[in-house]
């Protein structure tokens, strides 16, 4: 009997193809993004702290993408892949991540995107990052009270070597003591304020016969600042309820107390 001829063996993975219709979606959906990013850039130049602006304006605009050239019809090497279909050209069961994408774009057309809007909130996120608030400060609601308050908080952060914040100013509220607001250089430099502030809060002699005793925190958002009040109403009720100081605040949370003091 004649051996059949042996069949030809391929070296190489057989090449992989996706429908052009697919292709094409994903590149409309990048080319949105990218437009995105630059005018989010942009908002942040215009609308952002002078020092934020600046940072953002070294940087380099995302290019434009290039237009798709044309599909090619040459199917000769794709041994296994059979080539695009009318029905392959957008299947959302076998193209998950490109259906989600169509659906958001149709969306997006009903609800057009704010890149202003969004450059503002995010402008306003990264110069809450650098910022710290001192709570219970006295504040006799002066045009001069400002000044006094730069004045004593570069005399503390001289004294103990802390960092030294480049705006010292009260949030516009109702309270009798407004929230003392500090704005540093970076946010390692607020961290390391804070920490230090801690520290030396009942120590130092300008603020440690301050009654109420001062607290520093970092600045927050409105849901932290909720989280906030009520993680200290939940600690100050369970500590009244054991006499003792069962529970202590870490940042907007609270834990614990390994070691406990009498609390009244």
């Amino acid at each position: 009997m004649t051996q059949p001829p042996w069949k030809r063996k391929f070296n190489h993975e057989p090449p992989e193809f996706v429908a052009y219709a697919d292709y094409e979606a994903l590149h409309k959906h990048v080319v949105m993004l990218t437009d995105l990013v630059n005018q989010l850039r942009g908002g942040l130049i215009e609308e952002g702290a002078s020092k934020l602006s600046k940072k953002i304006a070294t940087s380099i605009e995302v290019p434009d993408l290039p237009t798709p050239g044309p599909p090619l019809l040459n199917y000769q090497d794709a041994v296994s892949t059979p080539g695009p279909t009318t029905k392959s050209f957008f299947n959302p069961i076998s193209h998950p991540i490109l259906s989600t994408i169509s659906t958001t774009s149709g969306n997006n057309s009903s609800h057009p995107i704010d890149p202003i809007g969004i450059a503002k909130q995010a402008a306003q996120l990264l110069e809450k990052s650098s910022r710290a608030v001192i709570e219970r400060c006295p504040d006799d609601k002066t045009p001069e009270q400002n000044q006094k308050d730069t004045e004593l908080i570069n005399r503390i952060a001289t004294r103990h070597a802390l960092p030294t914040p480049t705006q010292v100013y009260r949030h516009e509220c109702t309270s009798s003591r407004r929230p003392l607001k500090l704005q540093f250089s970076s946010k390692t430099e607020r961290d390391n304020f804070i920490k230090g502030f801690s520290k030396i809060r009942l120590t130092d002699p300008d603020i440690s016969s301050i009654d109420p005793k001062l607290r520093v925190r970092r600045d927050l958002t409105r849901p932290e600042l909720e989280t906030l009040r009520a993680s200290r109403k939940f600690v100050y009720d369970e500590n009244i309820k054991a006499k003792e100081t069962k529970y202590i605040m870490v940042d907007i949370s609270y834990k614990l107390n390994s070691k406990p003091r009498p609390f009244a």
